[in-house]
């Protein structure tokens, strides 16, 4: 996660971080002055871990220096300085224990972490059996990863990356997951929920409203989806059982399955053994190989 942490150093060996800064310009609009600007008394540098290394493993961490040249007032010294005052930052920021509320702050879960509430955060990481019962309004996951878990996720939460047995039992309103690897699981999602990429054991149960899911692989399922639902490309061990409003799926692999679509309901290419059951309305279906069967279709 080469993004982690965003860092400005300065001549007097001052780091300069926000944990809610997206870009290095964010810390220089806010925290420069025009003076320090113009005499160039800093660098932009990234803290971050070696590729596919857990955030909370402060030895696999490393000071990349994100300019064309380094400085000749930054030296050997200076680094070794700069490194050990970094890794006090990140170790401050990783939670071992259980907390009721976590409040505009940036975070690392490891352990046996278990957090009652979690408000307008940044969670940079969830490891091992880490645990959140309710994450809400802004917050923002980036990683999940081994046996962690979230009990609800309300408004704008938004997970990035879950893999291992990461699990969500509720997400509601606008809440979203970018990519799903292993075993990750989710529960119930409701009003414009939206999936981008569940790869392994994908499962889906139950989301709602203008529910959207792409890519879905290997194991997938995904059990109701109401709404203006669409799936594009499920493959696999594939199954979607009821889809109703907009309905739609694009392509669907191996042992293929769908039961009840409604509304405007298309499915285009099912492959293996594929099976549809129910499809009404404006429904139109392209393409079933295989051992491929529609039973009941209606205009």
């Amino acid at each position: 996660m080469n993004e982690f942490l965003k860092i400005l150093i300065k001549r007097n060996g001052e780091i300069i971080h926000d944990i809610f800064a997206r870009s290095h310009n964010d810390l220089t609009t806010k925290y420069l002055s025009r003076k320090d600007i113009e005499t160039k008394k800093y660098f932009k540098a990234t803290f971050a871990p070696n590729e596919n290394q857990r955030l909370d493993d402060l030895d696999k961490y490393q000071l990349i220096i994100n300019e064309p040249y380094i400085p000749e007032w930054f030296t050997d010294e200076m680094r070794e300085y700069l490194i050990t005052k970094l890794k006090r930052i990140i170790s401050a920021m990783i939670i071992k224990n259980k907390k009721k509320l976590l409040l505009h702050e940036g975070a690392i879960l490891v352990g046996n972490a278990d957090i009652s509430e979690i408000k307008h955060s940044l969670i940079f990481a969830m490891y091992d059996n880490a645990r959140i019962e309710v994450l809400d309004d802004a917050s923002e996951i980036q990683i999940m990863s081994d046996d962690t878990q979230i009990e609800k996720m309300f408004d704008g939460t938004k997970v990035v990356e879950m893999c291992g047995f990461s699990k969500i039992k509720e997400m509601h309103d606008y809440s979203k997951i970018v990519k799903m690897y292993g075993r990750a699981k989710v529960g119930k999602m409701y009003n414009n929920s939206r999936i981008a990429i569940l790869i392994g054991d994908a499962n889906v149960k139950e989301m709602r409203d203008e529910a959207q899911a792409d890519r879905l692989k290997h194991m997938s399922r995904v059990d109701e989806m109401h709404g203006h639902t669409v799936i594009e490309e499920m493959w696999n061990w594939s199954v979607v059982e009821k889809m109703f409003d907009f309905a739609r799926i694009n392509y669907m692999g191996e042992e293929s399955k769908v039961i009840e679509m409604h509304g405007d309901s298309m499915v285009e290419e099912m492959r293996g053994n594929a099976v549809v059951e129910k499809l009404y309305e404006n429904s139109l279906v392209r393409k079933l190989n295989d051992a491929a069967q529609v039973l009941s279709k209606e205009l």
